[in-house]
Formats: C-alpha cells, structure tokens, sequence
C-alpha cells in the first residue's frame, strides 16, 4: 500500500501562513480536508515529465489557485486556516488523520471500481475481489479461498505480489490445495518472495488425481507462518484458472 504523506505543497503554505486569532478556522474542516488532498493531487501533477502549462509553472502559489476556485475560497483563507490548524496541534492532528483516512478510501474506491471492470478469462474461477492491500485488508489477512467442484484437471493460481520492506510476514507463501473425498489432498507452495517493494507474479499449480473423488479446491493466497504479527503486502491480479490438461 502506499505510504500517504503531506507533500511540500503544503509544507510550502505553512512557511508563509497568516495568523488567525479566531476560535474556528475560516474554512471548514471537510472543505480542508478536500483542499490537502487536491494540494498533494497538484504537486503529483507537477512532476509530470513533459508538463508545460506556463501559467502554472509562472509561481509556486499558482499551482494551487485552480483548487481555491474550484472550492470557492481564497489563498489568504487557506493560509490562515493551516495556521490556525498549526496553533492548535490537537485539531491539526484529527485534520491529518482524516486526510490520510479520505487518501487511503479513495485509493481503495478506485482499486476496487478497476477490480469490477476486470475482465476475467472465461476459464478463471476466482470469485473474490482480486486485490488486496495489507494492513487495510487486515493485519494478518492470508487471503483463504475455496472453489468447491468435482472436475479434474489442472488448477493455478496466481496474483501480482509487492512487499514491501516493513512487511513482518514470516515465511510468506501462496498454495493451493486439492482435498478429495477420502479425506486426503494434495498441497502445492510456492515461495522466494522478495520484500523490496518490488511488484512480481507468483504461481502455485497442481493437477488433480483423477483416480480420487475431487472435493475442493482451496488454498491461501497470502499464507504465512504462525509467528506473522503484521503485514505490509499488495496482492492484485489473483487468478484462479481451470485447464483439462
């Protein structure tokens, strides 16, 4: 998951903000709340390689004027508002938390909107959401699935994994399990992951014996050991794909 942080943006307005004496802020905590995010939504922009709009790029403050617009308020309302927030570190406080929680929902509306846009392989049998974002998704989520079915064939599962270097997964895994009806199974994993917070697609494949009563398929994404306190881990892409051979 991404680290969300206030960008210089905003460092940027609290070096030059105003004093304000009065008991609330000129502008609404919500409304402020909007106005960081779309500041560090502003300063992302301005890293754009090949980005020239000129007006923009004439002053530092006029990266931001089109946000002060948009919400109808002044630059001198938001500077005085961030000071007002500064003198009140406990307010500032709540402020900064909301912010963090609004980036980290929208981040995760979004992945979830481009979840249900995914088309899936007509032979792809996952039916979970296919990604999954540690601690958000849960601290120690090992991400378990089952697919209950009784046809032979050949079983892979398979997702796009970044840890990251904090992440506190002991012995991270991906298996699948074949249970049969006798009260026996088969059980693949896969390891090596590498907390670099580099992205990389892992499988884990088994094929079933057809000699057996096929029960289930099931198995954990995201297994670990049993000393695991915390994660720090984005799952995306699973897959669960059937094939006869």
């Amino acid at each position: 998951m991404k680290k969300i942080k206030l960008y210089t943006a905003v460092s940027a307005f609290l070096v030059c903000a105003l004093a304000s004496c009065g008991n609330e802020p000129p502008i609404s905590e919500s409304k402020t709340v909007d106005l960081v995010i779309k500041m560090h939504e502003t300063d992302a922009l301005m890293f754009v390689t090949g980005y020239s709009d000129a007006t923009l790029r004439s002053d530092s403050i006029s990266y931001y004027n089109y946000a002060f617009k948009e919400a109808g308020v002044t630059k001198q309302e938001f500077l005085e508002t961030i000071e007002w927030y500064m003198q009140h570190p406990e307010r500032y406080k709540t402020l900064y938390q909301k912010v963090i929680q609004k980036m980290t929902k929208d981040d995760n509306d979004a992945k979830k909107k481009n979840d249900e846009n995914r088309q899936k392989a007509k032979n792809d049998l996952w039916d979970l959401q296919s990604f999954y974002s540690m601690p958000t998704d849960g601290i120690t989520n090992p991400i378990a699935y089952e697919y209950p079915t009784d046809v032979h064939g050949v079983y892979t599962i398979s997702a796009d994994f970044t840890y990251y270097a904090d992440d506190g997964t002991v012995d991270p895994r991906l298996c699948i399990i074949a249970d049969y009806y006798d009260g026996t199974n088969e059980f693949i994993q896969t390891r090596g992951f590498k907390k670099d917070g580099i992205k990389r697609t892992f499988t884990a494949k088994i094929k079933t014996n057809e000699k057996k009563d096929l029960k289930a398929i099931r198995g954990w994404v995201c297994d670990q050991g049993d000393a695991t306190k915390s994660k720090h881990v984005d799952v995306s892409n699973i897959q669960l794909l059937y094939t006869k051979e």
